[in-house]
């Protein structure tokens, strides 16, 4: 996301296939994200590096550029803003005119006046919605941290010397993140400003350091060769999105750099033009793809396309890949390139001399005094960067849990047509407390904007029928009720979840949205709505914690709420090491401490929501109010361990 040349018009080839190769892990990494319903076998995830080289490249040509090229701070932020806000601006209008013309396109967006202007402006705030600190245009977050650089690294060109902006650079941010590892704020700004991510920023400016100096040069071709190597190992298969690991993806940038550039220094960097294109256009594919990817996913709905089988779904990830790296190529060529000309060319007339501050010498020859000035320099960035990353790994498990929690996962069923099934499985057959119900996916489906779980009066018979069995799921021959229960796919620890719900009327019925843990000691569970037909006003909270399920320590909440089966109510779980907490529309119901790093509730669990019907506590059927149905509006969930 920054200019890739080092002075005048040459371009570093290795700045600009990192660059393309960031921009395109970032559109990988978007596919399980805005079309998370296209099969594709493996984990996406690690595509988000993609954020992290562009902040180590920022780095990098930051200080090459200004090395190389000398600039007044004022002149430095005139061409930066010049060069992230029309761009950014123009995909956030055209994002908000979408979500007001057509606001089933899009995934979950407010539209509000405040969090568009903030959103524009760079001002960090925090995005009510979805309980994080997106901007409207979610891309913009990594632009916040962009800008928050180029403002600190303008006011550094006041120092004469890059090895004291290195320096500088490194103190100031290190402090910053050391900051955030005592306190984990919450609040927008030193949430943003002090996030450990930011160090990145130095990471990439030391390496540019050592490319001035010519040390990258330096490094024999094995050695650049491993250099890569382990970068791509780290990036693709230990990337971690956590605050407090995420600077080792920095660091694997940083090793994929010093590899690149020192093949370049020697000749063994081919150069290749559709990169070196892809570099350019970088930013605009960042910018452009979540549109493409939106509209593969609104096409592949509205035509039935079955993306959920392996060899479609695959061709249809790999297609909006392609399809997004091209408009983003295409908007760089007729919209980015001739807008920056125009605006470069009426806003940055050429500099007279006073605006020009000397260029920092850069000795040819290295003395001893040098030599070890760039190593004291070098050292101290180094210390800055290791001793968060050491402290913060030594503390993180500790400390995260109170991190504010990512929407992981959302599913709002006014504009879904099927239930995300990459998220969620079925459980089928006789389950759990002699219900009467057997559970069958095709009880469970989308209808009148909601995901319905519908329990019926139809029999049938259950094919793991055995007459000698002492398992009363596998000994019963057939039942005279169907219903739908969905299981998530992964466990969590920690978060929160939201669900917008509609219990079902009639006695008999017992609609339950709950957490479970695997089976096995210890026992977990926590009951964030039961409700039963034979009580229609009253919810029931609990949660369950112990050794075996014969060895519980119980906690309980009644609530008298009107209206349970007639309105939709709010439902949510805040869940943290210190304290579970379950509220009925914004009223907190029940609060339960766990104790202990080993007590159960400490513990992951998966996410339930079923459709009960008689059993223990369901009680006898009211035949004449099935079919019955609970109703979920939308579901949310938060996590940073999920």
């Amino acid at each position: 996301m920054s200019d890739s040349s080092a002075n005048g018009g040459e371009e570093i080839r290795a700045v600009q296939y990192l660059r393309a190769a960031a921009a395109i892990l970032v559109v990988f990494s978007h596919t399980g994200v805005y079309t998370e319903q296209f099969y594709w076998p493996t984990p996406r995830a690690f595509g988000a590096a993609g954020v992290d080289l562009f902040f180590v490249i920022s780095g990098f040509i930051m200080m090459v550029v200004t090395a190389q090229r000398p600039t007044t701070p004022g002149r430095f932020l005139a061409r930066r803003f010049i060069r992230i806000a029309p761009l950014y601006w123009l995909f956030t209008l055209a994002i908000l005119a979408v979500c007001l013309v057509w606001p089933a396109a899009m995934l979950h967006n407010l539209v509000t006046f405040d969090h568009v202007a903030r959103s524009l402006l760079f001002i960090p705030h925090f995005n009510p919605l979805e309980s994080n600190y997106t901007p409207f245009f979610k891309l913009g977050w990594t632009l916040n941290y962009e800008i928050y650089f180029y403002v600190v690294f303008a006011a550094l060109l006041v120092l004469p010397s890059i090895r004291l902006r290195l320096a500088t650079l490194a103190l100031l941010f290190s402090t910053a993140a050391a900051y955030y590892l005592a306190f984990l704020p919450v609040e927008p700004f030193p949430h943003i400003y002090c996030n450990p991510i930011i160090l990145e920023f130095v990471i990439g400016a030391a390496v540019g350091y050592l490319f001035l100096r010519a040390k990258t040069a330096a490094i024999a071709p094995r050695y650049a060769a491993m250099l890569i190597g382990a970068g791509s190992f780290v990036i693709v298969v230990m990337f971690d999105a956590d605050d407090f690991t995420r600077v080792q993806t920095g660091i694997a940038s940083a090793a994929l750099l010093l590899g690149l550039l020192s093949r370049e220094a020697h000749g063994r960097l081919p150069r290749s033009s559709t990169l070196l294109l892809l570099g350019d256009a970088s930013y605009s594919i960042y910018l452009a793809h979540p549109i493409v990817l939106t509209l593969a996913r609104v096409a592949a709905q509205a035509l039935h396309v079955p993306v959920d089988q392996p060899l479609i779904g695959m061709t249809a990830v790999v297609s909006t890949l392609s399809l997004s790296i091209a408009a983003g190529v295409l908007t760089h060529l007729f919209i980015e390139k001739p807008m920056l000309a125009f605006l470069r060319r009426r806003l940055l007339p050429r500099a007279r001399k006073p605006d020009v501050v000397a260029a920092p010498s850069l000795p040819r020859v290295s003395t001893r005094l040098d030599r070890r000035a760039d190593a004291a320099a070098l050292l101290f960035c180094a210390l800055g960067v290791a001793t968060f990353a050491l402290g913060g790994k030594s503390h993180a498990a500790e400390t995260k849990r109170s991190a504010p929690a990512r929407l992981v996962h959302e599913e709002d069923f006014s504009r879904a047509g099927a239930l995300d099934e990459n998220f969620w499985s079925y459980e089928t057959g006789f389950i759990r407390n002699r219900e009467a119900q057997y559970y069958r996916p095709s009880n469970v489906f989308v209808a009148n904007g909601a995901l319905v779980l519908e329990g019926r009066a139809e029999g049938v018979v259950n094919p793991l029928y055995d007459r000698a069995s002492n398992d009363w799921t596998r000994s019963t021959l057939c039942g005279e009720f169907t219903s739908g229960s969905i299981v998530s796919r992964r466990s969590m620890r920690y978060g929160a979840v939201e669900i917008v719900a509609r219990a079902p009327k009639g006695a008999g019925t017992w609609p339950a949205i709950w957490m479970l843990g695997n089976d096995g000691p210890p026992y977990r569970e926590i009951d964030i709505l039961e409700a039963v037909g034979k009580q229609p006003d009253i919810a029931f909270t609990s949660a369950h914690g112990g050794p075996t399920l014969d060895e519980l320590t119980n906690w309980s909440a009644e609530t008298n709420v009107p209206a349970l089966s007639t309105q939709w109510h709010v439902y949510r779980l805040d869940w943290s090491a210190e304290t579970i907490a379950v509220s009925i529309d914004g009223r907190r119901v029940l609060t339960v401490a766990p104790r202990g790093a080993d007590d159960p509730l400490r513990q992951p669990m998966h996410i339930r929501i079923n459709l009960a019907l008689g059993g223990s506590w369901g009680g006898p059927i009211d035949k004449s109010a099935l079919p019955a149905r609970f109703e979920i509006k939308s579901i949310r969930v938060y996590s940073n361990e999920f």
